[in-house]
């Protein structure tokens, strides 16, 4: 059995605003800590997408779908990629119930910071937004 030993936690928070187009607006943020695991061998990521405030119903903003994506920065500067990390949640649903998720992946030798973001997909032809990124360095 293996015994996974964490090392210090870096907590996160993003927030995002989304105007309608009559001046209302909804407020999202997604926020939680970034651990690195078993002799720094594993990240793991935990969080909640929220909606932190709003003066619109949010049909007025076309209720879209939110999720949260992460991407991996490397030592050179390449990066992993994004993936999404968490169900895609509409607006209405995340007013009665936050979206809590969990993430865990490979932490290789050369990575040293981990990018996320809010995504957003809205209407039929699911057009996707995304707000800036906030990036949670682990190695120096």
């Amino acid at each position: 059995m293996t015994q996974s030993v964490e090392t210090p936690v870096q907590e996160f928070s993003l927030d995002w605003t989304m105007n309608a187009g009559k001046g209302g607006r909804v407020g999202f943020a997604v926020s939680g800590q970034v651990t690195l695991l078993d002799n720094n061998r594993f990240y793991k990521i935990d969080g909640v997408l929220y909606i932190s405030e709003g003066s619109t119903y949010c049909r007025e903003i076309g209720n879209p779908h939110l999720f949260v994506r992460r991407n991996g920065v490397e030592e050179s500067g390449r990066q992993w990629g994004w993936e999404t990390i968490c169900n895609r949640k509409s607006c209405s649903r995340l007013c009665s119930m936050d979206a809590y998720f969990v993430r865990t992946g490979y932490w290789a030798p050369a990575d040293r910071a981990i990018q996320l973001s809010i995504g957003a997909e809205t209407g039929w032809n699911r057009k996707r937004s995304f707000s800036p990124t906030v990036t949670v360095r682990l190695k120096d």
